[in-house]
């Protein structure tokens, strides 16, 4: 199979638009588009890229030898705007909408500077996935920076990694792309316990804090324990 169908099927297979796969590699669309169209060839540092968005090697985009995974290592971001609904109270709903899409907007466009994936929007929650290279490094890095962005906002961003599912889901004609798996379980649990023990923050896991390469400064919370999952998890509050 030829460089370029195994980018449309990899592009596709993760409801990627050209104009999403460009932004995350810091390209244009139209590159995309020739490299789909067997014109031209992404470089070896776009080739390396690729590999850490779509967690494959290079060598399998290179047709050295054949792999394809659906389930794969990465680093969870799920976020809570704490207060929404009393916000909600004094906006109209029309309101509420546009000042939401506004957050959401540029949380995206931070998201997807540092080779991110957005995968869906719930109400008053953002859900996004790192995966390949140094994930959880670049995952912290998208957290910190959204964070400053929002000082005045009661944003809760909470990181967990492990190994997750990306598909779609739901009927083909209204399937929409979303993730499935343990990590992805654990985080939103864990967040909602986190939520109400802060106004706003980051907060990480031992499976992220453990393996990042970049210092940073954390509090260990008391031991979080989730009913859900019937185990306490050590949570740590990135301080600044």
């Amino acid at each position: 199979m030829k460089i370029s169908e195994k980018l449309k099927i990899l592009r596709k297979k993760f409801a990627l638009k050209q104009i999403d796969f460009a932004n995350s590699l810091g390209v244009t669309p139209q590159a995309v588009s020739k490299w789909e169209r067997d014109e031209n060839y992404p470089d070896i540092f776009i080739l390396k890229k690729i590999s850490s968005l779509f967690d494959v090697s290079v060598d399998y985009l290179l047709g050295i030898h054949d792999e394809n995974r659906d389930t794969f290592e990465a680093t969870v971001i799920c976020s809570s705007l704490n207060h929404f609904a009393e916000k909600g109270e004094s906006f109209s709903a029309k309101e509420l909408a546009e000042w939401t899409n506004i957050v959401f907007h540029n949380m995206t466009e931070i998201v997807l500077k540092y080779g991110g994936v957005p995968v869906k929007y719930t109400g008053d929650g953002f859900l996004c996935f790192f995966s390949g290279i140094e994930h959880r490094d670049r995952a912290m890095k998208a957290a910190r920076d959204i964070e400053r962005l929002n000082r005045d906002k009661d944003i809760v961003l909470f990181l967990h990694a492990g190994e997750i599912y990306f598909g779609r889901i739901g009927h083909r004609d209204y399937a929409s792309r979303d993730i499935y798996g343990d990590a992805v379980n654990k985080a939103f649990l864990t967040m909602d316990i986190f939520s109400k023990k802060v106004r706003r923050g980051i907060g990480i896991t031992e499976e992220v804090r453990d393996r990042l390469k970049t210092s940073y400064t954390f509090k260990k919370l008391t031991d979080v324990h989730v009913p859900r999952l019937k185990e306490s998890k050590a949570v740590y509050q990135f301080k600044k």
